[in-house]
């Protein structure tokens, strides 16, 4: 078990992975609404801690060409509310205002955009065969040329090595060139405002972002309105929404530097883009601590991540069925 002990960062990256997918797993996480009924699914008691785990099988998409999909299997959810602060798996925030149809919070979180590059392979196991059944790298590998012996590598004379050799095609194909190996694209920390709210049957929720950090200086704004009906004993929500991101994060993230392109890769500078997306959930409690949980969510992505070299797919989808356990 050498790998928990190559390095802290390993570890860290491999925990702080675990609570990152969990904050993209539909139904598990819960939202933020001042005032709800504590029976609901997603209400936790000011002042006390709240874990749940999800054991299914799902599948969330990765758009980077060559990358494996991020099996879903094992999703954590750890939740802490107090009066002011709260801990929201890895989002950290502060209630500025809280009114009963109106809320607004100081925050940081993750940008989740790093997660498609994450590089440490025992993490993905764990969490995706475990949450991540990966034995590729999510980063895209540079493609191998084939190997090219040596000429002057040979047994015996030189003449008697030319003798066996076949003549030289009259039209040679030009070597394959491989694209130098790409930077190492991080997880930025963002902060900014968000604030949420209920209009009748909707509930709503809005984001202002900047790196703080300094990964890559972007901004990010995030937006959603969500909806249920409750049929007893079933639960069925709708969610639709968008997410904008400016072009420094593009750039950090799908873009490619004069130093990264060659071969069949394209150097390529990306402006801002937005990615609308749509989820369905459903989910039945069956006693005091489990319930059942599906969804599914498809989010279309933006121009500027579809044009990218680095992609090969125009969406992302995550599909998930399983139980919730509520220790």
């Amino acid at each position: 078990m050498t790998w928990l002990t190559d390095s802290p960062a390993r570890v860290y990256r491999l925990a702080a992975l675990m609570l990152a997918l969990g904050l993209t797993a539909p139904g598990l996480a819960s939202d933020r609404p001042s005032h709800c009924d504590h029976s609901g699914p997603g209400c936790v008691a000011a002042g006390t801690w709240d874990i749940r785990l999800a054991v299914g099988a799902g599948l969330r998409t990765n758009p980077i060409a060559g990358a494996d999909d991020v099996p879903l299997v094992l999703v954590p959810q750890v939740t802490y509310y107090g009066k002011r602060f709260f801990f929201d798996n890895l989002d950290l925030g502060y209630t500025l205002i809280d009114r009963r149809d109106w809320m607004v919070n100081l925050l940081i979180t993750p940008s989740g955009d790093g997660l498609y590059f994450f590089e440490d392979d025992w993490g993905r196991f764990f969490l995706q065969g475990g949450l991540n059944t990966l034995g590729a790298n999510f980063s895209p590998a540079p493609d191998e040329a084939p190997a090219i012996e040596d000429e002057d590598a040979f047994e015996g004379p030189q003449e008697d090595q030319r003798d066996q050799e076949s003549p030289a095609p009259t039209n040679p194909e030009p070597a394959q060139v491989s694209p130098p190996p790409l930077r190492d694209r991080n997880v930025a920390a963002l902060a900014g405002v968000e604030t949420s709210g209920d209009f009748g049957r909707f509930q709503w929720q809005f984001q202002a972002l900047s790196d703080v950090s300094g990964v890559h200086n972007g901004e990010e704004l995030r937006f959603a309105v969500s909806t249920g009906i409750h049929p007893r004993p079933h639960h069925l929500g709708l969610s639709l929404g968008f997410s904008w991101k400016s072009a420094e994060v593009m750039e950090y993230y799908y873009g490619v530097t004069q130093g990264e392109s060659g071969g069949n890769r394209a150097a390529y500078r990306p402006g801002s883009g937005t990615a609308p997306f749509v989820r369905l959930s459903w989910n039945q409690p069956v006693s005091e601590q489990w319930r059942w949980l599906a969804s599914v969510q498809y989010e279309y992505l933006s121009e500027s991540v579809r044009h990218s070299p680095l992609t090969d797919q125009n969406k992302v989808m995550q599909i998930f069925v399983g139980g919730v356990y509520h220790f």
